[in-house]
């Protein structure tokens, strides 16, 4: 039966229980190089979400630090450029948290530092990403 790890420290992180059921289901996904390609799509069916809710969600795992997130394109057989699956490479958790502590340390210990979504703008500037 095949199974896959999370480090403990990912509870430290306080996310919420989509941005967890989608974390999970890309290391599910990836493979030793910790690379994943699953489709929004993909990813929505197979947890029962919205597309929208895991485009959300995923870009704030990206401004977490969990995840690094690159969108391919592919060209058809009438040489047409298409925007592909997003290339997704999972982070090391010691990079998360200590970008976790350094939120948390600027806005005075918010509670849940991006639980609520937030103002992703000033998360990305902050976070240099």
């Amino acid at each position: 039966m095949p199974y896959f790890r999370i480090d403990n420290d990912i509870f430290s992180l306080r996310l919420d229980p989509y941005e967890f059921q989608i974390y999970a289901y890309l290391i599910s996904c990836a493979g030793k190089k910790g690379e994943c390609w699953p489709s929004t799509n993909t990813i929505a069916r197979a947890l029962g979400m919205s597309q929208s809710t895991v485009i959300g969600k995923i870009d704030s795992l990206v401004c977490r630090q969990l995840i690094d997130k690159r969108t391919t394109t592919r060209r058809s057989d009438r040489g047409r450029v298409s925007t592909a699956n997003n290339h997704d490479h999972l982070r090391s958790m010691a990079d998360a948290v200590a970008a976790h502590e350094r939120f948390q340390g600027t806005y005075g210990g918010l509670g849940g530092a991006f639980a609520d979504g937030g103002d992703i703008e000033e998360q990305n500037e902050y976070l240099a990403i």
